[in-house]
């Protein structure tokens, strides 16, 4: 049963937007499905969940509990029942699934090696689609489903750059499809590494390409952090006094820049975590406007944005020009649910992160790499998520990512002596 939903989960995330029917208000997509009964499987099997329960699991109900009371304080109750039943499906279901699923080293390996090959078999399509300029895979879904789900503008001059445009391949948006590449990388990168056989190989150009399609900083910008955080993880456990202490400095910086720049530390943070100096500008522009709402509800946000919903304060001109959206995960999160959600949710990753990584050098050369990878992975995963919003189905492959390395704490039922 569990390998069934997980093999189904990781061909709904290909499966084009145009796919879904719609209940009342609720809109289901495939991948929903899959997770809703993931979600049902796990609640009916809650004795096997709470056995492999840890701090994750409790904070993760915490944000739960804070995304209902800010929608219900927000909205009304009925739209705290179906918005909450949706986020909870995309999140404890997508993360109860790899927990129950990915419960060993080789059912890590089989999804991982399952994505990267598809992944890597799209990069064809993709090429054409860039050069072509023609994304002939949506329009092949919109002859079938009869509904138009992308935005209008992905086929504008703004998605075309040098003559080639910008790659969504099954994705709705460049960036999803880049960052689930960027994911995805150091397990293939490592896996290379560990064969150094023709067929990995060519998987790992096969991503790369993709990447480089995407024409978007996002993936460019988690292979540096990804670059950056393989030293951390390599000397971890021989210089974790120096990392800590780097890693208090590097606070202490945060507050000297804060507090003697015009900008601050994440205003400087976001203008240079991307390449487009007019990308930049505008998520400069959505942090210091967002953040008025925060400060005037810290606790509960201000709910769901959206039309006929809420909205949050800026200048009319910047809402002609970039509408409503928020290009930052936590800054979203924070913006709608309230700082203490934000903060459950980067408490949870962070000690999942940490936990794994000081039980790395226990591990055997058979399942080191794969941690490596998902550190990697993740990690990045959590520093991008300042800069690009985890929207549509990158939503809940966060927290499927999350939930497929608790394995790797349980290390001493299978790993040598």
């Amino acid at each position: 049963m569990l390998r069934l939903l997980a093999i189904l989960f990781v061909i709904a995330i290909f499966i084009p937007v145009e796919f879904y029917v719609m209940a009342g208000s609720v809109r289901i997509e495939p991948y929903r499905v899959v997770l809703g009964v993931a979600l049902v499987y796990a609640l009916l099997n809650f004795k096997m969940v709470l056995e492999r329960a840890d701090l994750v699991d409790i904070l993760l109900v915490g944000l739960l509990g804070f995304a209902f009371a800010s929608i219900w304080n927000n909205h009304d109750l009925q739209q705290a029942v179906e918005s909450t039943g949706i986020y909870a499906i995309e999140t404890l279901g997508a993360f109860y699934l790899a927990r129950m699923y990915l419960n060993t080293p080789e059912n890590f390996f089989q999804i991982n090696r399952l994505f990267v090959l598809i992944l890597a078999g799209l990069t064809l399509f993709s090429a054409y689609e860039a050069f072509a300029q023609h994304r002939f895979l949506h329009e092949i879904a919109k002859n079938i489903t009869g509904h138009d789900s992308l935005d209008f503008r992905l086929y504008m001059h703004y998605y075309i750059r040098n003559g080639v445009m910008r790659a969504a391949s099954l994705f709705e948006h460049p960036i999803l499809y880049g960052s689930l590449l960027a994911l995805c990388f150091p397990f293939a990168f490592l896996w290379f590494r560990q064969t150094r056989s023709i067929g990995t190989g060519s998987s790992v150009v096969a991503l790369i390409a993709s990447m480089l399609l995407t024409l978007s900083s996002a993936p460019l910008l988690s292979l540096i952090f990804q670059a950056g955080i393989a030293v951390l993880v390599k000397f971890w456990n021989s210089a974790r006094r120096l990392w800590i202490a780097l890693l208090f400095a590097s606070l202490a910086g945060s507050l000297l820049i804060n507090a003697f720049s015009n900008r601050g530390f994440f205003g400087i943070l976001i203008s240079y975590l991307t390449f487009n100096p007019n990308t930049g500008y505008f998520r400069l522009l959505q942090w210091e406007h967002s953040m008025d709402d925060i400060a005037a509800s810290p606790i509960l946000g201000i709910g769901l944005i959206g039309p006929g919903l809420h909205d949050w304060t800026r200048p009319y001109w910047i809402s002609s020009w970039f509408g409503n959206s928020i290009d930052s995960f936590w800054l979203l999160l924070a913006l709608q649910h309230g700082l203490f959600a934000a903060g459950l949710l980067l408490f949870a990753s962070l000690y999942a992160s940490f936990n794994t990584l000081n039980l790395l050098h226990k591990h055997d050369d058979d399942t080191r790499w794969m941690v490596t990878a998902w550190l990697l992975a993740f990690f990045s995963l959590i520093l991008i998520g300042f800069t690009v919003d985890y929207f549509g189905k990158l939503q809940p492959m966060f927290f499927f990512t999350l939930g497929a390395i608790s394995w790797a704490r349980d290390y001493s039922r299978w790993n040598k002596p």
